[in-house]
């Protein structure tokens, strides 16, 4: 290809004792100094030479001459001169070609390769077209292209790389960070969590342009929790953190969106290309150069990591990451370094939306699917639907929610799941989680002939320790991305397509639908005499007092055990992290979720069940609840320490106790005035119930701590059950 070096190139061509021997002089082969490409004549080629190489050359001839003026120039003017050329041509190409226009710049550059007057750069350049086919589409898709070529030229020489895009080329020149915060926009986020920090602060500036509003959270690790929450509620969410430092304080709640299949848009912003081509000693780096090390580890917990290092291609990387952030409801990681934020790229193509559309299934393979789907469930005497999380997060709910209204099934939904489904159906059956069920739940369950389920996520606590007793012959499995049924599997077919066609081809007159629901679904109310409020009075308890659509978080621990005995109103989001069971997760989720809430324009309540232990690990977002203001209610309830932690080792041992706080004034220490929030400590019944049934708590008009007294040694049943499962699951040996 044409060079543009500022270096006397390498020896290049044939040999001068093969040059020789092509011609037919008989004479010595002629020594020829260090650096002299010669022509395909055996000669000293004008233009492939630098002006140095060639006059070097000459001089022991041509002593006192000096070449013309209107001689052939050197390689490197002509490369300079070339790529001028080259690249005046795509700045000047039309930014909506005609197939004649597209044709003809392709032709021209096929032309251009056999006659440029370097041969050793008209052979590379050839090898080039024949391996990168030009791309013609746009003005900005051949610039990205002529690019491309230029920088593979330049890759070569050992120079730096650049990007073609240049403002006036634009047909709207947007900066890279207000395209990529619109586009947030686009996908419905309203609010930004994370830490400002050097590398990500001019970005931040951009944000208001996109009509998003900051919400600078304590910590890293609390923003990825709190963008958790918001995506669980408001559908997707995005946080950004600084390079090194922040984004590995925030890695562990993006873990725990990637496990649970969540939609979290990571952004990091990172030192400038240039300091990290030169392997800059920078602080927040390991020292070593590395500036991929952290991108690298984000890479294993995302499910589209996009480096941001190139204006030509920064919109397509967006535009992807975001995509692919919705379609396969997982984390994305995005780079942005300093000198990119402000980088103009095309702003027109936010004219056009991000096609959110999941991909349909060949509907051949999704034909066949529901065919045997349907048979099965034809021929079956007792079927049950069973839901579970990734029906929530993969948003089937309204095709889960038209097959059980339409085939009046038992349907019944596993710990990750509750919420999925209307409690208050009459086919409705309650929590299936193996032996911590209910008594009726599991034996009807196990006890089918045929069990469908939607989403299933069947990890240890989600299964009471893996005490399912269905059998795989009996069962079908609806995934995002598979589909399984018995043990046949179905790779590339989506539940979503399945459902909707399972719904619009079911025969009702061959499916055996019990006249009147098998299970009870009524939860029982403990009415024991004491006034203590044990776990088993509690949780049901909770019921009477939940109102429609109130969005109710549950920490790992007690919480997220006994809020199965808990019955929701219609309408209630739950929200739980029962697969990652980061403790203190569930403090920032809830000042997302309440956030994600206020930002959709609704008026839910926010309600919070957490352990002491786990708050205090993640205590200080409770400022960030004040300071937005959100309607948030706080059951923190007091058992002095982490009681599933005693349930699977150490009882009494030392390290599953906390230190007492005076939990009830964290929210004075931290600033919030008797205005901001309402604080109470419950230690009966009697006090409990006067709180719940009290009309200015029930209307939660603000922020609300309770802080509730139950017993050190009480946990609810289901934790019971599955933490001597999980001791015993420790314990095995090989």
């Amino acid at each position: 290809m044409p060079e543009d070096e500022s270096e006397e190139p390498q020896p290049t061509g044939a040999p001068a004792a093969e040059s020789a021997a092509a011609g037919t002089s008989t004479e010595p082969p002629k020594k020829y100094p260090k650096g002299v490409v010669l022509g395909k004549d055996g000669k000293p080629c004008r233009t492939c030479n630098a002006l140095a190489s060639f006059t070097a050359h000459s001089s022991s001839a041509l002593k006192t001459r000096q070449p013309r003026k209107d001689c052939p120039p050197d390689v490197e003017a002509l490369g300079r001169s070339s790529w001028t050329l080259l690249h005046s041509i795509a700045a000047t190409y039309p930014p909506t070609p005609t197939p004649q226009e597209q044709s003809d710049i392709k032709g021209f550059l096929r032309l251009f390769s056999k006659l440029y007057p370097c041969w050793v750069c008209a052979e590379d350049f050839q090898q080039y077209l024949q391996t990168r086919e030009v791309k013609a589409g746009s003005r900005a898709e051949l610039g990205n292209w002529m690019c491309d070529a230029h920088n593979e030229v330049n890759r070569k020489l050992g120079k730096p790389t650049f990007d073609y895009i240049r403002e006036q080329g634009l047909e709207k020149p947007v900066a890279v960070a207000e395209y990529l915060f619109k586009r947030l926009h686009e996908v419905s986020i309203r609010s930004i969590h994370g830490v400002p920090g050097d590398f990500n602060l001019v970005a931040l500036d951009y944000i208001p342009k996109a009509g998003l509003k900051w919400v600078g959270s304590v910590n890293e690790l609390n923003a990825a929790y709190a963008a958790d929450g918001y995506a669980r509620t408001g559908g997707i969410s995005a946080v950004v953190t600084t390079f090194g430092v922040g984004e590995l304080s925030a890695i562990n709640g993006i873990a725990g969106a990637f496990s649970e299949h969540v939609p979290v848009v990571h952004i990091v912003g990172c030192p400038s290309t240039i300091s990290q081509r030169n392997g800059m000693l920078l602080h927040h780096t390991l020292g070593n150069g590395d500036f991929n090390v952290f991108a690298n580890m984000s890479s294993q917990i995302s499910c589209v990591s996009a480096r941001l290092n190139k204006p030509g291609e920064i919109a397509d990387q967006i535009d992807h990451a975001l995509r692919e952030c919705w379609i396969r409801s997982r984390p994305v990681y995005i780079m942005l370094p300093t000198d990119m934020v402000e980088k103009k790229i095309e702003g027109a193509r936010l004219d056009t939306p991000i096609d959110l559309t999941e991909p349909p299934n060949e509907p051949e393979r999704e034909d066949y699917v529901v065919d045997v789907v349907l048979r099965y469930l034809h021929e079956a005497k007792s079927p049950v639907i069973l839901v579970d999380a990734c029906a929530v997060r993969h948003r089937v709910l309204q095709e889960v929610q038209s097959l059980v209204e339409k085939t009046q099934l038992p349907v019944f939904v596993t710990p990750m799941g509750k919420g999925a489904i209307n409690e208050n159906l009459r086919t409705y059956g309650g929590v299936y989680a193996g032996t911590g069920s209910k008594p009726g739940v599991a034996e009807r369950v196990e006890s089918a002939d045929l069990v469908i389920t939607i989403g299933a996520m069947k990890s240890d606590f989600n299964t009471a320790g893996f005490s399912y007793r269905t059998s795989q012959l009996k069962t079908i499995d609806l995934h995002s991305d598979h589909c399984t049924v018995r043990y046949s599997e179905y790779p590339r077919v989506a539940m979503r397509g399945v459902l909707q066609k399972l719904v619009k081809r079911v025969d009702l007159s061959k499916l055996n639908t019990p006249s009147s629901p098998e299970v009870v679904n009524e939860v029982a109310q403990n009415r024991d005499s004491s006034e203590i409020i044990t776990q088993a009075f509690f949780w049901p308890r909770v019921g009477e007092y939940l109102k429609e659509d109130d969005i109710v978080v549950t920490e790992t621990g007690t919480s997220n055990f006994g809020i199965w005995e808990t019955k929701y109103p219609r309408g209630v989001t739950g929200v739980t992290q029962i697969l990652w069971g980061s403790i203190g997760w569930s403090v920032g989720a809830t000042q997302g979720a309440a956030l994600a809430a206020e930002d959709m324009g609704t008026d839910r309540r926010t309600i919070l069940f957490v352990g002491d232990g786990s708050f205090q690990l993640t205590a200080q977002e409770v400022t960030t609840m004040m300071r937005h203001n959100l309607r948030i209610t706080i059951f923190l309830i007091y058992n002095e320490g982490f009681t599933i932690e005693r349930y699977i080792h150490g009882m009494e041992a030392e390290y599953n106790d906390v230190v007492r706080w005076n939990y009830v004034d964290v929210p004075t220490v931290f600033g919030g005035t008797d205005k901001q929030v309402r604080k109470f400590v419950i230690k009966t019944k009697d006090e409990l119930e006067k709180l719940l049934t009290d009309k200015e708590f029930n209307e939660a008009g603000g922020l609300q701590f309770v802080e509730l007294w139950m017993p050190k040694d009480d946990a609810p049943r289901a934790l019971k059950i599955t933490a001597e499962i999980a001791a015993k699951n420790n314990a095995k040996e090989e």
